[in-house]
């Protein structure tokens, strides 16, 4: 009980010290973006380049619309805390 206690007053304080740091007006938040901007640009474009991969080995379905969107929205949610950075909430275990 005491471990369980101990935890959930750890994960309290991160979210408290997240939601102390993180922006609270769009000027604050202007900071971020051009990095944010990057990182999603390099997810994405590794995106494109297996798309592009399984376009040039003769996938057929790499050129459907809905499978380009699936692997877009993959690779998003896959790196989602890497293209947020410092903007991401503290991971809860």
């Amino acid at each position: 009980m005491g471990k369980k206690k101990r935890e959930e007053k750890l994960k309290k304080k991160a979210l408290k010290e997240w939601e102390a740091r993180r922006p609270k007006t769009l000027r604050e938040a202007l900071r971020y973006f051009p990095g944010v901007f990057l990182r999603t640009a390099l997810v994405m474009m590794g995106a494109v380049a297996l798309l592009l991969l399984l376009g040039a080995l003769g996938v057929g379905l790499a050129g459907s619309f809905w499978f380009q969107l699936l692997v877009y929205l993959g690779f998003y949610l896959a790196f989602q805390r890497f293209i947020m950075g410092p903007l991401a909430p503290p991971r809860v275990k």
